[in-house]
């Protein structure tokens, strides 16, 4: 059976978590290299949740939750494309613009997490949830080559 859906993004969730942490940090080596593996597991990540989660989420209880969730995704994919633009070489504004994405993370994951996903829960049975896992998954397959750029 497919793994709960939730268990699966609480994962991915630390993992970008501790990516973007030491993509933070000034003196990080290999950044080039880091920030792409960042980018291959965040890029599909958002793209999961806007394909497969979030349109089953969209009832009237929390169509507002949802909405914001997507907003937050769009602001760090912009971050994401101004940082693209910026070298590495340039490690102060490289760090600022990495951190204002961190942050922006931490925050998305904190509402997902307290709010969301409790409520998903709640609503949804383990199968439902593994289910959405499934397509979550295959969203995430269609979003590697957007990732890779």
């Amino acid at each position: 059976m497919a793994q709960n859906v939730i268990d699966t993004l609480k994962q991915e969730h630390e993992m970008v978590l501790s990516q973007l942490s030491e993509l933070s940090s000034k003196g990080t080596g290999n950044r080039e290299q880091k920030y792409s593996t960042l980018k291959e597991n965040l890029i599909p990540h958002m793209v999961g949740e806007e394909q497969a989660v979030y349109p089953r989420l969209m009832d009237p209880g929390m169509k507002e939750i949802i909405l914001e969730a997507i907003e937050e995704h769009s602001a760090v994919k912009t971050l994401l494309s101004q940082l693209d633009r910026v070298s590495t070489s340039e490690e102060d504004v490289w760090v600022a613009k990495i951190t204002v994405i961190m942050e922006n993370v931490q925050h998305h994951i904190s509402e997902e997490e307290k709010h969301i996903f409790p409520e998903m829960q709640q609503k949804m049975s383990s199968s439902d949830l593994s289910g959405i896992g499934n397509g979550y998954e295959e969203a995430k397959k269609s979003a590697m080559p957007m990732a890779a750029r």
